[in-house]
């Protein structure tokens, strides 16, 4: 498994976006930098799926009406 190593970032959020993590950080009883780092995780594993399924330069089926 990778090693994690924490690094404190500066980060302003904008009212509304912090309002959301603070009420899911209430209710999964987690700090802010656990769900912060968890969306983002997930993100970053979506974008890499969603980059998976279609391979620029691939050859693609392609239907014609």
């Amino acid at each position: 498994m990778e090693k994690i190593v924490r690094k404190s970032a500066g980060v302003k959020f904008e009212s509304d976006v912090l309002d959301f993590i603070d009420r899911m950080a209430r209710e999964q009883q987690r700090s802010r930098s656990f769900i912060i780092n968890a969306i983002l995780r997930w993100y970053s594993k979506w974008l890499l799926e969603q980059q998976s399924k279609v391979e620029p330069g691939k050859d693609q089926p392609v239907i014609r009406l």
